[in-house]
């Protein structure tokens, strides 16, 4: 899994978790392809803090999934999922497989 791919979906499950600092930064640089410098500017910190503040949530991130696994398991259950909604051939169970992929 591309790297950007993965930790965007470890920030939308665990964001709740980071202080509100670090939920920022982390946001800034993944979902907005911000460099540190700029966030450093739009956050008023150096760009050292920003980097600082990255490397703490990113830490944290993956300490959550790395015990919870959450991710894990979403990207479990969404495969089996899809895997039903391919061989399946009532259309109610593709409608309820295709409710879990995308609920989830």
């Amino acid at each position: 899994m591309d790297e950007f791919v993965e930790k965007g979906n470890l920030f939308l499950l665990y964001s709740g978790l980071l202080k509100e600092n670090q939920k920022k930064v982390y946001a800034y640089h993944i979902m907005e392809d911000m460099s540190f410098s700029e966030i450093g500017i739009e956050m008023n910190i150096t760009r050292q803090a920003a980097q600082y503040l990255y490397s703490k949530a990113d830490e944290q991130l993956r300490f959550m999934e790395e015990n919870l696994q959450l991710g894990k398991k979403w990207l479990r259950i969404r495969a089996l999922a899809e895997k039903i909604a391919e061989q399946s051939g009532d259309e109610e169970i593709r409608k309820l497989a295709g409710e879990i992929m995308h609920g989830i």
